[in-house]
């Protein structure tokens, strides 16, 4: 028989990146059920993908909120430039 399980230390991290991730976006948003199971679903999503460690998870799992997905991309970016000025 195969065991999905997961072991007690490694439930303590998902549960300890669950409420950073659910601290971190209360920083913005309302946090709710809804919300939190979301957060819950991707951290396990992560897991299952060999994410590791409270804090990876937690950021992976922010990233499925549009909002936080579109901070990080912003702040990834290089800051523009001034467009050279045209002489005539």
């Amino acid at each position: 028989m195969v065991n999905d399980g997961y072991e007690p230390e490694a439930v303590e991290v998902l549960d300890q990146a669950l409420e950073r991730a659910c601290r971190r976006a209360g920083e913005q948003l309302s946090v709710k059920e809804g919300l939190r199971t979301l957060l819950a679903s991707a951290i396990l999503e992560g897991s299952q993908q060999g994410i590791e460690g409270e804090e990876q998870l937690a950021s992976f799992a922010l990233r499925s909120i549009p909002a936080f997905r579109e901070e990080r991309q912003i702040r990834a970016r290089p800051p523009l430039s001034a467009p050279p000025s045209r002489r005539r």
